[in-house]
């Protein structure tokens, strides 16, 4: 029987909450190793095998409408899904997301792959390590993100047609900063939902959030790759 009380107001004692919340981000920070080792599995084989390679670059806009299809699903859907369910898109999109990896690792090579890579952990850790521990409020950084991050994707469709060198090296300077800021304002974010008492929102969450860390580390990485060049 568990005899700890609470505040009047309903808080969690700051001990708990700081428990919580530890364990918490560790759930989602395994769960974003987990994706990032399935995505890292089929992107290998996928770079390897000639047939899959041929398919994944021909029906890549198939593949980026099925990951944009789950995460919509799994955002909107969340308060109905169960957290077996919302693991499983998870796990799913992680998948996925290798396919369209495979022909990246084809194209860059696996030199400037590897830079991208150390230089995206690098700076990923810090970023989390800095939402984690500043006692500067990021949650005002959340609509000004949101919007930056739709000027940057306009951006990139008009440079699509345009192929201006310079845009697009602003583009990928943009690009880094923006998902960087992204990190720590999400880390901030998932420790405060770590200290909620319902174990039911806990769970998802967890879920949830190794979604968007692993989206951040994923479209971080794919900046710093553009600034290391293909593979000649």
């Amino acid at each position: 029987m568990n005899n700890q009380t609470y505040p009047e107001n309903g808080q969690l004692p700051v001990a708990n909450s700081a428990a919580l919340a530890k364990a918490f981000l560790n759930k989602v920070y395994l769960w974003m190793a987990v994706c990032m080792l399935i995505t890292a599995g089929v992107a290998a084989y996928t770079a390897q095998d000639a047939q899959s390679l041929m398919w994944a670059a021909k029906n890549s806009w198939i593949v980026c409408l099925g990951t944009l299809g789950i995460i919509v699903f799994m955002s909107f859907g969340a308060n109905k899904l169960s957290t077996g369910a919302l693991t499983i898109m998870l796990l799913a999109f992680a998948g996925i997301q290798g396919l369209l990896f495979g022909p990246v690792l084809v194209v860059y090579g696996m030199d400037s792959v590897a830079k991208a890579f150390g230089c995206t952990a690098a700076m990923f850790g810090g970023m989390s390590i800095y939402g984690a521990v500043t006692k500067r409020n990021l949650s005002t950084m959340g609509r000004t993100l949101f919007m930056l991050l739709i000027g940057l994707l306009v951006a990139m469709i008009v440079n699509i047609f345009w192929g201006n060198s310079m845009l697009d090296f602003g583009i990928s300077c943009a690009g880094v900063v923006i998902f960087a800021l992204f990190t720590a304002y999400d880390t901030q974010r998932l420790i405060e939902l770590g200290t909620c008492e319902d174990e039911t929102v806990r769970s998802k969450g967890a879920v949830l959030g190794a979604l968007s860390l692993y989206l951040d580390f994923i479209n971080l990485f794919l900046m710093l790759l553009r600034f290391f060049g293909r593979q000649e």
